[in-house]
C-alpha cells in the first residue's frame, strides 16, 4: 500500500512539474510586471521602474543551470541587435554564492547586458518563477506581453519579431 501511495504521489509531482503553463501565483501575460530594485554587479541598484518607456526583457537565470548557460549567447546576440534607448535586458541571477561568480561568468562569456543579483530569490518569487531560465518581455508601459518558461532560441525570427513589434520597428 505504501509503495502504491509513493508511486501515485510521484506521478502527480512529475505531471505537475512537467507542465509548461502558468503556475499559481505566476505573473501572466497582460499583468503589470512587479517592480523591483536589485544590485547590479557594479554595486548600483537597478529597478524596473527606471526602465519605464523601454521594452525590457527580464530574464531569471543561474550559473549552475545548464539551459541558462546555453541560452546566454543567444541573449547576448539579441541584446546587441536591439540595444539602445528603447530596449534593455535585465538578467537576474539567483546564484547564492555572491556577485563574484556571476561577474566571472559574464566576463568569461563576454556578456555585456546588465546582470542583477537576487540571491534570496525574492524578485523571482514575486514573478512566480520556480524554474530557470524564465523570461518576461515587458512593454513600454510595464505590462508583461510575453513569458518564456525554459530555454528559448532567441535567434528564432518569431522571437525577435515579438520584440520588434513591441518596439514598433520592422
Amino acid at each position: 500500500m505504501l509503495v502504491l501511495f509513493v508511486l501515485v504521489l510521484a506521478a502527480v509531482f512529475l505531471t505537475r512539474e512537467g507542465k509548461k503553463g502558468p503556475r499559481p501565483g505566476a505573473i501572466r501575460e497582460g499583468s503589470t510586471a512587479p517592480d523591483f530594485a536589485l544590485p547590479a554587479l557594479n554595486g548600483t541598484y537597478v529597478s524596473l521602474s527606471d526602465q519605464k518607456g523601454k521594452v525590457v526583457l527580464v530574464h531569471f537565470w543561474a550559473t549552475w543551470c545548464p539551459p541558462c548557460v546555453e541560452e546566454m549567447p543567444d541573449l547576448e546576440r539579441l541584446y546587441q541587435e536591439f540595444r539602445g534607448p528603447d530596449f534593455e535586458v535585465l538578467a537576474i541571477s539567483v546564484d547564492e554564492e555572491g556577485p563574484g561568480k556571476v561577474r566571472a561568468f559574464m566576463q568569461k562569456n563576454r556578456l555585456s547586458f546588465p546582470a542583477l543579483m537576487d540571491p534570496g530569490r525574492s524578485v523571482a518569487s514575486s514573478y512566480g518563477t520556480l524554474k530557470y531560465p524564465e523570461t518576461f518581455i515587458v512593454d513600454r508601459s510595464g505590462v508583461v506581453r510575453h513569458r518564456a518558461i525554459g530555454s528559448w532560441d532567441w535567434n528564432e525570427p518569431v522571437n525577435r519579431e515579438k520584440i520588434r513589434k513591441l518596439l514598433g520597428t520592422r
